[in-house]
């Protein structure tokens, strides 16, 4: 049997100035969920909603709407779920426009999204883009859920990247202006059938939504992580996925961004570690199972 999760270690930090990332339990005394979130920085010429930005302002509401729901129905099946937060994302949007005219063709706020529940004798794991779910086992090994089409377009980022700086464009602001084209083009691939799934106010996500199950018995700890803070494996090389849980748990989250921050410090003009941001928000809640 399983009774609940025991939160282990949780820590968010900003990449830059506002922090669009997010995490939660619920409920918050023995939880059965949860989440992490990524907020979509935003490419819009003007903002769109209220707050620091229009993907932390996405975030928040996500953080007063998820509890609620989860709450009215704990074990609502995971489509229904994300159908029923897009819906009261949507709501909440709508009346939320800075002026008139709404979004006016620009992009509307989304975020990645992992959350992991308790169904029964089972974990339900839920994804939308490219937050990272990794799965202690009993015997310690590590399986990592992730995104393959975000990972392929994050691989030619970087690539793009590599080829600006043949031509002689190291500066990042540079890079990232000689850039936007093709942001603009991968977000257009957002929640449609040959593309990615993201969080958003919007039903096209429900069908693009990632979903796994497994015994509760297979599972120890859980490291719910947003790509910033999974930075310190597939950008810096500074841990194997077992030891990123293994330290997040003997060291905390709080000193595994200390180090990943030094890192990119030591780094400003990303010349050793290609990148588009120099530092992006980093986000882990590691969980434990607990098995009665």
């Amino acid at each position: 049997m399983i009774s609940s999760f025991s939160p282990l270690s949780a820590a968010t930090q900003p990449g830059t100035k506002v922090n669009e990332d997010g995490y939660g339990c619920w409920p918050a005394e023995a939880p059965h969920a949860a989440w992490v979130l990524d907020g979509v920085t935003g490419i819009n010429d003007r903002a769109l909603l209220p707050g620091p930005s229009d993907a932390a302002w996405f975030v928040a509401q996500v953080q007063e709407a998820l509890p609620i729901l989860l709450s009215a129905s704990p074990d609502m099946p995971a489509a229904d779920l994300v159908g029923a937060l897009a819906r009261e994302l949507e709501r909440r949007q709508s009346a939320a426009w800075l002026d008139a005219r709404g979004a006016d063709g620009r992009e509307t706020p989304a975020a990645s999204f992992a959350l992991v529940r308790l169904i029964g004798a089972e974990i339900e794991i839920l994804r939308l883009g490219d937050c990272l779910v990794l799965v202690e086992a009993a015997d310690g090994a590590v399986t990592v859920l992730d995104h393959p089409v975000l990972a392929a377009i994050e691989a030619e980022t970087r690539a793009a990247l590599l080829a600006l700086r043949a031509t002689g464009i190291t500066d990042p602001k540079q890079a990232f202006t000689a850039m936007l084209p093709r942001l603009r083009a991968q977000r257009q691939r957002r929640n449609l059938p040959d593309g990615y799934g993201v969080l958003a106010a919007e039903q096209s996500c429900v069908p693009m939504l990632h979903l796994d199950r497994m015994p509760t018995r297979d599972a120890r700890r859980i490291l719910l992580a947003s790509d910033g803070y999974y930075r310190l494996v597939d950008h810096y090389n500074a841990a194997s996925d077992a030891e990123l849980v293994r330290r997040t748990a003997e060291l905390g989250a709080d000193a595994l961004i200390k180090q990943l921050r030094a890192i990119e410090a030591a780094d400003p003009m990303a010349m050793q570690y290609p990148r588009l941001k120099i530092a992006d928000d980093a986000t882990a809640l590691l969980i434990a199972v607990d098995h009665t």
